[in-house]
């Protein structure tokens, strides 16, 4: 039933970013991408090979969407190769966690260091595969600054809604 309620709630935050949120830009300079929650937000025990899947799977449709040639599903896949490793840095005992990683689980401290540090470098990755072609670093540093500011306040809004 739980992996029944994760697919439902997946499906909805892809289509929000395709229909919406891909749409929606903030002067050119930030560009909101919600569907990492999907993989920030992923239960702790969940399998490294899973984890590893589901966002290449995440990636790969974004990328079809934004017809982005596997940006997306580069970054994701390694923000999810790394999400363990940032989780155990971030989170003083991650072994206690059950379940989803919100801030009921570990805390709004904890939670707001966790979702810094991976969608940093999720929007870093992206801006900086997309940018590949010969952008100024300084536009793929505000592009990952804005992005990411925009991201976090509206994870942290679904955050706080889902009290």
């Amino acid at each position: 039933m739980e992996w029944i309620r994760l697919i439902i709630k997946a499906l909805l935050i892809v289509l929000l970013q395709v229909v919406v949120f891909d749409r929606l830009q903030i002067q050119g300079w930030g560009y909101p991408m919600i569907y990492v929650l999907l993989l920030i937000n992923l239960p702790v025990q969940i399998p490294r090979w899973a984890e590893m899947l589901i966002g290449a799977i995440v990636g790969l449709i974004i990328d079809i969407c934004n017809n982005s040639l596997g940006v997306h599903m580069s970054a994701c896949v390694a923000l999810s190769f790394l999400r363990p490793i940032l989780l155990k840095k971030s989170i003083q005992d991650v072994e206690r966690i059950k379940g989803e990683i919100n801030s009921q689980s570990i805390g709004l401290a904890e939670y707001i260091k966790c979702l810094v540090i991976m969608v940093l470098m999720h929007h870093l990755l992206v801006f900086s595969l997309e940018a590949w072609g010969g952008h100024s670093v300084w536009l793929v540093i505000l592009h990952t600054l804005f992005s990411s500011l925009l991201t976090i306040l509206m994870l942290l809004a679904y955050d706080y809604m889902h009290k």
